[in-house]
């Protein structure tokens, strides 16, 4: 009993409070990775420890649900009231905007249903009606979204043409798509669908006009920001101008606008006027210094860059909402630089890069390309670090390599450094991201072939051999059927772990005569859970799927399955609508972590 005891207990660093900058580096990394279950632990600790106010955690909150694509958490979050009735960061606008598109547009955004479409404008409660934001849009769902707000508010028509621009430039047919709504709307409200008349002048109508700074304010309260900057930029100086362009260029972040804002302020010497106006105007001119100082420079080449050095602070702190504008490298650039690399900035990649990592996976999964995600591997093995990111992050590598079609020497060189890192981060609470990996490792044509996987299988098993207790059912299920799929013998005292009268297939038994679909673009993970339930449970009929876009197959998988799994972690967007379409109002099963196991605990029963 003590041993058990013993063994169960995780080490000391499990129990020491960690910073709060190495959570949010654990929380990037799960975010990038779309791991739900370890990114919520983190949000869990954050709110527990560390010293972020209300809206800061808000934040997290809905980046968090963002990056899962939980666009139903995102609307139900307890401090949207909150978060919608304050100053926000663009990226986190355009997070409820992409949430908005989901629950109420995403459905009726296609050519023909422009009636839907504005019905469903109709239905939008007056809460997200201010989400126009005024920046150039770079989405379908950003594009659609404030186009429909803006038709709905009457905006001008200098405003729709830039959107219907922009839409240009995402989709070639969107901007007709939006056209007709336009007309649509016009029709039903009685508007003219061509530019109004010029207004009568003010000595004929005898209504006093507004000033330009009033006018400029009222695009800003609309949402114009660029339209409002544009226009104060070609007005006298003075405190309310200043004000203006602060604000607007605050909320617009671009840097170019930001770039321009500053210049009038310096050129006019509104500085002093600042100063004494009051604290909120002071540090917005303190973040427009700062913003365009560093902003405008910033790139995945620089940030790079600040890896392998002192200097470069600026560029490893920028935020998501900053890097996800930013391009991503070239094949050739990136596999350039990761040859080049030392194994300290790999390490230093491999800690802090669930990011970048996220925006090149297309690069890090072309075939052929699987000893690029060996080196990122290898630095993460040199570091020696232990952390829940490094854990995530491995598993997401290890997708990536297998699904690159490794050659056998990269594949045998990368489960050696796979080894190594497995070494660094077991434990109590990680024998079951331990076998996950080696299942991940052992489900493709490149280990059948590989004397290379009979090693791994041994050196895993060997180091989740002090913490056995804590295997569970479906993890010596796993042992077993990796064993003797390699030709090997299973660990006979890692099998005596399992209680004799246990059934590990009880947690699964409502499952028996079902049909279960597991999709996902990471095919070992849904094979290794099919095989392990196909073990478990009689008269199950178990398919799996990795189409990439609809098919008639993939169509009837979702309309037939009584159990449909997706791996949202690995899946891609469209797919995954598609798939919730055909299910119609059956459910989808939503799994946000990597591995077989993920997929096993949401099918369990209780």
């Amino acid at each position: 009993m003590l041993s058990r005891l013993l063994n169960g207990r995780p080490p000391s660093e499990f129990d020491a409070p960690r910073t709060t900058v190495e959570v949010l580096d654990d929380l990037g990394h799960a975010i990038a990775a779309r791991d739900r279950a370890v990114a919520l632990a983190c949000l869990r600790e954050l709110e527990a420890t560390a010293d972020l106010d209300q809206s800061n955690l808000a934040f997290l909150r809905l980046r968090l649900f963002a990056g899962l694509e939980d666009w139903k958490a995102v609307l139900g979050d307890r401090d949207l009231d909150h978060v919608l009735a304050m100053r926000r960061p663009l990226s986190v606008t355009q997070v409820i905007q992409q949430a908005v598109y989901a629950r109420w547009f995403a459905r009726h955004d296609a050519a023909g249903e422009e009636d839907e479409l504005l019905a469903a404008v109709a239905e939008l409660p007056a809460a997200f009606r201010p989400l126009f934001s005024g920046t150039p849009t770079t989405s379908r769902a950003q594009a659609v979204v404030e186009f429909l707000i803006a038709v709905d508010a009457n905006a001008d028509e200098g405003t729709l043409s830039r959107l219907l621009d922009e839409a240009g430039t995402i989709e070639p047919g969107l901007p007709a798509h939006l056209r007709n709504v336009l007309h649509l709307h016009r029709e039903q409200t009685l508007q003219p669908t061509a530019l109004p008349e010029p207004p009568v002048p003010l000595e004929q109508s005898g209504v006093p006009s507004e000033s330009p700074l009033e006018r400029a304010t009222g695009m800003m309260a609309r949402g114009e920001l660029q339209a409002a900057i544009d226009l104060v930029l070609t007005l006298e100086p003075g405190l309310h101008a200043a004000y203006l362009l602060l604000t607007c260029a605050r909320d617009l972040q671009s840097p170019q606008q930001a770039a321009l804002a500053l210049e009038y302020i310096s050129t006019h010497h509104l500085r002093g006027l600042i100063d004494g106006a009051g604290a909120r105007l002071r540090d917005d001119l303190s973040w427009l210094e700062q913003f365009t100082q560093d902003g405008p420079h910033l790139d995945w080449r620089t940030w790079l860059d600040a890896l392998d050095g002192d200097q470069g602070g600026a560029a490893l702190a920028t935020g998501p909402e900053v890097t996800d504008t930013w391009t991503s490298l070239s094949s050739g650039a990136l596999t350039v630089w990761l040859q080049d690399a030392s194994d300290e900035v790999l390490g230093k990649l491999g800690e802090i890069g669930g990011q970048f990592m996220a925006a090149h996976r297309d690069i890090f999964t072309e075939d052929g390309a699987a000893e690029l995600s060996e080196r990122v591997l290898a630095g993460l093995a040199l570091s020696g670090k232990n952390s829940a990111g490094v854990r995530v992050q491995t598993q997401a590598l290890l997708d990536y390599l297998l699904s690159a079609n490794p050659a056998s020497a990269v594949f045998a060189s990368a489960l050696e450094w796979i080894e190594l890192i497995v070494s660094a981060n077991i434990s109590a609470v990680t024998t079951t991201w331990a076998i996950d990996i080696l299942q991940t490792a052992t489900a493709t044509s490149a280990a059948a072939t590989s004397p290379a996987a009979a090693a791994f299988f041994y050196k895993i098993t060997n180091t989740v051999r002090p913490f056995k207790t804590a295997l569970d059912p479906t993890d010596l299920e796993a042992i077993k059927l990796v064993a003797g799929e390699l030709g090997l013998r299973a660990p006979e005292d890692l099998l005596a772990e399992s209680v004799q009268d246990a059934d590990p297939g009880a947690p699964y038994r409502h499952l028996q005569g079902s049909k279960v679909v597991l999709y996902s673009l990471t095919e070992s993970a849904t094979t290794r859970a099919a095989q392990v339930l196909r073990i478990l449970v009689p008269k199950i009929d178990v398919e799996t799927s990795a189409e990439h876009d609809g098919s008639s197959k993939l169509a009837a998988q979702a309309a037939n399955a009584d159990v449909f799994v997706v791996v949202t972690a690995s899946a891609k967007h469209a797919a995954t609508d598609f798939i919730t379409a055909k299910r119609g109002t059956r459910p989808v099963v939503l799994v946000n972590s990597r591995g077989s196991s993920a997929i096993l605990r949401e099918l369990a029963e209780g």
